[in-house]
């Protein structure tokens, strides 16, 4: 009986410990609770800076001016003074093929056309000696005629003049095809002159602008097809970079006005400004082809893969890091500022252009003088206890 009793005083004992520790648990809880807490955030005022609405692409830097030459005619190259890299003047000689061989084939041209014209002054003259033979087959048959009708003649002898005189009319009208001939055949003759002539003018190849020559494909004295490459050639000293961008940034481009920048590996080579802009979009990729002038001795060349920034707006104006604004229900945006005894407060803010990590504040009037959160703001409500901490620059 003892022993019972002391069982239920020591479980008593322990009972009363446990609750002291529970209440003092609770008691330390509600202390926590009471504690408010601090959000640690970064302030800093809105400032003024240039904002820029752009869209990056890649561009190929290309010559304006290139062409592969390629043989009009063939035969063997029989001079070729060209090599890679070498600079030609507009009108220098590039290459000639087989022009000894083509120059005698005008030569033969220009004597068989001397000798169709003797053909044709052949053909007149026997013309007009016809002409003379019927004149006087002609009299020989009236006088023939008048003496037949009055019994003086015979009709055998009526008959030989009468063929005589068709007999010339017929010569007439052979001497005239026979001219018709010699002319056609002199026409042909004067063609032939004219493809001989021409073959000789493909034979060489002039250049057509000024240029540098970047490859070649043949050897001096080796026998090429028509059509066979024989060179490529570009002018290196004008450049342009070429993109494609797109369709929905179609009306956003101004030929002749949008500017660009031209980088390559985070260095900037050059500004420009678009001057060509493809009249219609591709309608398989959705794309369209813009061209940009390079200035010369930039530092670009032809081939380059370069980074290009196609500036659609840019003006001076108010913003802050990208990060402070916070969107809220119906595509509202907002701030915070620190308020009164460092609490939190919002401002409903318009955004604008996005550069970099900064964005433009289309309503910054009511922001000049604040303290605004770029920094833990997503930790921050309204009246929220602030530790607050500059912004480093």
């Amino acid at each position: 009986m003892q022993k019972k009793k002391l069982f239920r005083s020591g479980f008593v004992i322990a009972g009363l410990v446990c609750m002291s520790f529970i209440l003092s648990g609770c008691a330390k809880k509600a202390k926590k609770k009471v504690e408010e807490r601090e959000v640690r955030v970064t302030v800093q005022k809105i400032e003024k800076r240039n904002f820029r609405r752009q869209i990056p692409v890649q561009g190929t830097v290309d010559p304006v001016q290139f062409a592969v030459l390629s043989a009009k005619l063939g035969g063997t190259v029989e001079h070729f003074p060209v090599s890679t890299g070498m600079k030609l003047k507009k009108g220098d000689t590039i290459y000639g093929i087989d022009r000894q061989v083509l120059k005698n084939q005008v030569t033969m041209r220009k004597d068989e056309i001397k000798v169709k014209q003797a053909e044709v002054q052949n053909a007149e003259a026997n013309k007009a000696s016809a002409l003379l033979s019927r004149k006087k087959a002609e009299l020989d048959y009236k006088r023939a005629k008048k003496l037949h009708d009055s019994k003086a003649i015979s009709d055998a002898e009526f008959e030989e003049y009468d063929t005589n005189y068709q007999k010339a009319q017929t010569d007439v009208v052979s001497a005239d095809a026979a001219i018709a001939n010699a002319r056609a055949q002199l026409k042909q003759a004067e063609s032939n002159l004219t493809i001989a002539e021409k073959n000789l003018a493909d034979s060489t190849h002039l250049a057509p602008f000024d240029c540098t020559v970047v490859d070649t494909y043949v050897e001096e004295k080796e026998y090429v097809s028509t059509g066979s490459k024989i060179l490529k050639i570009e002018n290196l000293d004008s450049l342009e970079v070429v993109c494609y961008i797109s369709a929905v940034y179609y009306n956003d481009i101004v030929q002749d006005k949008t500017k660009v920048e031209i980088s390559m590996e985070g260095r900037k080579y050059a500004d420009a400004v678009i001057t060509f802009k493809a009249p219609s979009i591709d309608p398989q990729s959705r794309t369209f082809k813009i061209k940009a002038l390079v200035p010369k001795n930039c530092g670009l060349v032809s081939g380059m893969l370069c980074s290009v920034n196609i500036i659609l707006e840019e003006k001076v104006a108010y913003g802050l890091p990208a990060d402070a604004f916070l969107l809220r229900a119906n595509d509202r945006f907002i701030v915070y500022a620190v308020g009164e005894n460092n609490r939190a407060k919002s401002f409903d803010v318009k955004p604008g252009i996005v550069d970099g990590i900064y964005r433009e504040v289309l309503n910054p009037e009511k922001l000049m003088n604040e303290q605004l959160i770029v920094s833990g703001q997503s930790f921050v409500n309204v009246n929220a206890l602030l530790r607050v901490s500059p912004a480093k620059k």
